[in-house]
């Protein structure tokens, strides 16, 4: 996301309201952690990477991302690139974040 905040508490609030099947998960920022339980001293500029995942276990929704998408432009949230998580065979197809 493209957010000019500084600080991610303020991001994660905002955003984790968005109404979904899938939830806030973490964010980073320039490859950092920073929410949940980041340092408050990383340097963060205005590109962030939130991650959402399912809290069940089950498959999102077919419409859970288009439907999260339409909330962030709702908020004035700018998204500016998406990545779908996959697993296979039980197995996650995609590398975890820092922290994770």
């Amino acid at each position: 996301m493209d957010w000019k905040g500084g600080d991610a508490n303020q991001l994660a609030e905002q955003v984790a309201k968005f109404n979904s099947d899938i939830r806030l998960t973490m964010i980073t920022n320039r490859g950092v952690k920073v929410w949940p339980n980041g340092f408050e001293e990383t340097f963060c500029t205005d590109h962030w990477r939130c991650r959402f995942e399912v809290s069940n276990g089950t498959p999102a929704e077919k419409w859970s991302i288009p439907r999260l998408l339409a909330q962030a432009l709702d908020a004035n949230v700018d998204v500016i690139k998406t990545e779908n998580l996959y697993e296979f065979d039980g197995v996650k197809g995609y590398s975890l974040g820092q922290g994770q």
